[in-house]
């Protein structure tokens, strides 16, 4: 398991690969590309930059967090900011190993509702077999990007959703990336992340 730190040049760079391999492998224009606030939106944001502005429809934002994810944040931001980056390294790695150990024990969890945006509503209900891009930061447990694509689902079974994220933290998530950059469980310490420090 590894820490990556990415600027914001160095995310859209990453941005920019993800495109090109969504680009390059898949075979269908998509009708809609949905992200997932806020750290899947800011690497939309990037994303779109670099892929045909033809090849997609419109963009949707859903947000949805981790429980996890809610309660960071705070004076704990400025706590994790004054320490060595080696400590805050193996800070997300011990997070990352007690989350999977904690995700082990945990048998069938509920996934979170989620709000689908009227809009996009729209669009599923009006299409046959919509494709759908969805595009987050990173798979944990999979639980968020698990639950939005069951929700797309239940609007229209006939969607096609091809899912696209910088990296996967974790060995076995509830749901898999098409297209991932990082398949090895290494932990990305993103420009909106509490413990970035900035160049």
């Amino acid at each position: 398991m590894q820490v990556i730190t990415l600027s914001p040049t160095e995310l859209d760079k990453h941005a920019a690969r993800l495109a090109e391999a969504v680009k390059t492998g898949s075979t269908c224009r998509f009708d809609a590309i949905v992200a997932v606030r806020r750290g899947g939106s800011l690497v939309c944001d990037a994303f779109c930059r670099h892929f045909p502005a033809g090849d997609y429809g419109v963009r949707f934002d859903v947000t949805l967090q981790r429980p996890s994810t809610q309660r960071k944040g705070g004076g704990m931001s400025r706590i994790l900011k004054r320490l060595p980056v080696p400590i805050l390294n193996a800070m997300r790695i011990m997070e990352a190993v007690m989350l999977g150990m904690l995700r082990q024990s945990e048998k069938n969890v509920p996934l979170p509702d989620v709000r689908i945006p009227e809009g996009l509503v729209t669009l599923l209900t009006g299409e046959t077999g919509p494709a759908i891009l969805l595009i987050d930061d990173a798979i944990d447990s999979g639980d968020t990007l698990s639950a939005i694509a069951d929700a797309i689902k239940k609007t229209n079974p006939n969607t096609t959703i091809i899912i696209a994220v910088i990296t996967e933290t974790t060995v076995h998530p509830r749901i898999r990336a098409n297209y991932t950059l990082y398949r090895n469980r290494t932990l990305i310490r993103f420009p909106w992340s509490n413990d970035y420090k900035g160049n």
